[in-house]
């Protein structure tokens, strides 16, 4: 099932099925804190690593311990910036690259990992910057926040759709936007969340 909306010059797609089938320049993965992947069996990570391959999370790894040796403060629970997009290969998908987008931040106070609307509203942002520095011109997403942070699809929905129409409304090299949703029920609550902001054809 998809449902396509017109938006500046580009268009975006509502799409059920795999984040790792959808068809683009570059797909986003949800990272952890240190670019490490936890992949829990049925999650996004987890289809990452079936249908990719462990290169794609050697590599992040890899990267997540540079950014750590440049900051050098080992002791942090955030290895790498809070809502922060990094780029590496695609391995075995159908893509040229995956984009691991950091949609999580840390509360001193609690001393704990969290994920919120805010959170999930800069990452999408952080994401589409790089997709755009990079010249791409297609990119998918699943919905961000809504695993283990537990962020309500409704709410994870309606915070990346905006990102995707204010980055649409500007100037980008991105001509197609995916927001893949895995069933079919959450499929029909992002499309009416989208049909409320778009004109559907």
């Amino acid at each position: 099932m998809k449902s396509e909306y017109n938006v500046g010059r580009g268009k975006i797609e509502l799409v059920q099925g795999s984040i790792t089938r959808y068809p683009a320049d570059a797909l986003v993965c949800p990272a952890n804190a240190d670019l490490e992947m936890v992949a829990f069996s049925g999650g996004v990570q987890y289809a990452f690593l079936i249908d990719g391959g462990q290169e794609i999370f050697r590599e992040a790894s890899e990267l997540g311990e540079r950014i750590r040796k440049i900051s050098m403060d080992t002791s942090a629970p955030m290895a790498v910036p809070e809502t922060s997009a990094h780029l590496t290969g695609a391995g075995n998908l159908p893509a040229k690259f995956v984009i691991h987008s950091v949609a999580v931040g840390y509360d001193p106070k609690k001393d704990e990992l969290y994920c919120n609307t805010d959170i999930i509203a800069g990452s999408t942002q952080n994401a589409l910057d790089l997709a755009k520095e990079k010249g791409l011109k297609s990119v998918g997403f699943p919905a961000l926040g809504t695993g283990p942070y537990s962020v309500p699809l409704e709410e994870a929905v309606e915070a990346m759709i905006e990102e995707f129409s204010k980055h649409l409304n500007g100037q980008t090299s991105i001509e197609r936007l995916g927001l893949v949703l895995y069933s079919p029920d959450d499929y029909f609550t992002g499309k009416a969340i989208t049909d409320r902001k778009f004109s559907s054809k």
